[in-house]
């Protein structure tokens, strides 16, 4: 059967597809496998380039961060009931007894690398997003994908990703999700889709919404009207994240409780 890459467009015959695709990073606990990612464009997305960290390696370190909060109270993590108040990472100091993240001073002092940093996380976000979307529902070579082609994998112009901070610690996931995070594509999310060209995701606790299409700026006021009003009860006003570090990444809200 010939098989097309949802990402350069080869086909089987063109290149090889020998390799497993995981569509969330394995090393966050991903297991599903897009089939149609080709071994070079899977190989790219984990690797680094023009001195920038691989897309993968970004994204898992920033989850990763949120999913040790989850589990550790697991065996994973030492065993059950244990705190966690380090976390090992290239790029952070993670405390969560202190509840503080910051960038390591070797990366800080690096001109621009906190923007780096941010803009390969959103072209992960991106990636999982479109792989996923051929997975669960075999659309991802629509032409009106071609923008996210252009920028996840090619590294081509710039697109935002709004973030929801959480006013209260309601976060429904269960430990087998926090091992293995999957990537939701829910109907009650339809209207962000059709209306408005804004796609809203939670994953592992986070709330984030990013635009489907390249005019997004024409709808941008009319979709904060429409989903600032549904979530004030439990969100706050999302905001265009600049820095990793506007996330809450160790989910300060849980500590509420």
């Amino acid at each position: 059967m010939l098989k097309t890459c949802i990402w350069c467009l080869k086909n089987s015959e063109e290149t090889s597809f020998s390799k497993k695709a995981h569509s969330i990073p394995k090393s966050l606990g991903g297991v599903y496998i897009c089939e149609n990612v080709c071994d070079e464009c899977n190989k790219y997305f984990g690797s680094p380039s023009n001195q920038m960290p691989a897309v993968e390696h970004v994204f898992k370190e920033v989850f990763n961060i949120t999913r040790a909060r989850f589990l550790m109270a697991t065996n994973e993590f030492g065993g059950k009931n244990k705190t966690l108040p380090y976390l090992k990472s290239q790029y952070f100091n993670v405390n969560y007894e202190k509840n503080t993240i910051d960038l390591k001073f070797s990366f800080k002092i690096k001109n621009s690398f906190q923007t780096i940093l941010c803009r390969q996380f959103k072209r992960g976000l991106y990636k999982v997003f479109l792989e996923e979307l051929e997975r669960q529902n075999q659309i991802g070579l629509d032409k009106r994908f071609n923008f996210i082609r252009e920028f996840a994998r090619y590294n081509l112009g710039d697109y935002p990703v709004l973030y929801f901070r959480r006013k209260v610690p309601l976060i429904l996931i269960g430990e087998n999700e926090a091992k293995n995070p999957v990537f939701r594509f829910d109907n009650k999310m339809n209207y962000e889709l059709k209306e408005y060209g804004f796609f809203e995701v939670e994953f592992l606790g986070h709330l984030f919404s990013f635009p489907l299409n390249t005019i997004w700026k024409f709808y941008i006021e009319q979709y904060f009207n429409k989903t600032v009003p549904l979530k004030m009860s439990y969100f706050e006003k999302p905001i265009l994240i600049n820095y990793l570090t506007d996330i809450d990444l160790t989910l300060n809200v849980m500590n509420i409780l």
